[in-house]
């Protein structure tokens, strides 16, 4: 095994967003443990985006409320120093507000959703600044994938049952896919090949043909009452992971096959994290402020624990 394979089998650390405890928590990746705390963070610290280098994390700020009810917007990303654990410094996007979820493009630009804005910030880690600014056509763009190889970002548009195409290099709106019902969540295949959303009005994900820009497909969510939200792909490209709405269940459904695998976590499940080896997975449960690590061979949660107030993001590096 050479050395850059090892790194990636054994994660340094784990950072979790404690939400709920307006702090960044960071924890021992094997154990569990909470080690440190970075306290009096902006108000309800949501979202997390590690950098490729592994040195840098930026959490946005997102504002006192939730997506559709958030009456004080903020308007700060947090840049975090992994290695000595602190809090750098704090990004000012204003005029824009609701910075929401973050995601580094293959340029090493950082591309920020800013929801109440309607814009697709763009920042520069290496200038220390703001370069540029995409329009996403939709004040209730919440959540973004970028699909590097298309050089293409596509944006949730929950209310407004839509997926806008934004194009990088020419930073402008060049499509939209309307939808049959409201969504909740995105995610893009590792080859993306696809683009998969979460419907918000049943309990099934939707996949979705960009070049085409039409649903190609319809998939039941197994063991769900509820409408699921956020997705994630594996590293690997193996699994899909649906997070449940307010539902204390996830599913893990296996690409190019048939297992659709239900298995019950903590109250409010918030989002997930596939850990560098391949087989665990880790949730973040708000609802009771907990953490369940589940074995991805088995489908079983292994363990537990009990981390912050309530947790909703959170990455190995």
């Amino acid at each position: 095994m050479t050395q850059s394979a090892r790194r990636a089998r054994s994660p340094k650390g784990l950072i979790v967003i404690d939400k709920q405890g307006d702090r960044i928590l960071f924890l021992d990746p094997l154990s569990l443990r909470t080690l440190e705390a970075i306290e009096d963070m902006p108000k309800l610290p949501h979202e997390l985006a590690i950098s490729p280098d592994q040195t840098r994390a930026y959490v946005p700020a997102y504002g006192d409320g939730v997506h559709g009810d958030n009456p004080h917007p903020n308007h700060l990303i947090s840049v975090i120093d992994l290695q000595e654990r602190r809090r750098l410094d704090d990004i000012e996007l204003q005029p824009l507000q609701a910075p929401h979820t973050l995601r580094f493009g293959r340029d090493g630009l950082l591309y920020i959703c800013c929801e109440k804005s309607a814009v697709i910030a763009i920042y520069d880690p290496q200038q220390g600044g703001m370069v540029g600014e995409i329009e996403t056509g939709s004040a209730n763009s919440h959540r973004l994938a970028i699909l590097p190889q298309r050089a293409w970002i596509c944006t949730d548009n929950e209310e407004d049952a839509s997926v806008s195409i934004l194009d990088i290099a020419a930073r402008s709106l060049v499509g939209r896919i309307q939808l049959p019902c409201a969504i909740a969540g995105i995610a893009a295949a590792k080859d993306e090949s696809a683009v998969v959303v979460t419907s918000a009005d049943h309990p099934e994900i939707l996949i979705l043909d960009v070049e085409g820009r039409e649903v190609r497909k319809k998939i039941t969510l197994q063991g769900h009452d509820k409408p699921g939200q956020v997705v994630r792909f594996s590293p690997d490209g193996r699994w899909l992971l649906v997070v449940g709405d307010h539902e204390p269940v996830i599913s893990l459904i296996e690409i190019g096959g048939d297992d659709q695998r239900t298995i019950r976590v903590g109250k409010k499940p918030m989002d997930g994290v596939f850990h560098p080896n391949g087989r665990s997975l880790l949730i973040a449960n708000e609802g009771d402020a907990t953490l369940s690590q589940i074995d991805l061979v088995t489908g079983r949660v292994l363990r537990t624990v009990a981390c912050g107030s309530g947790c909703e993001t959170l990455g190995y590096f």
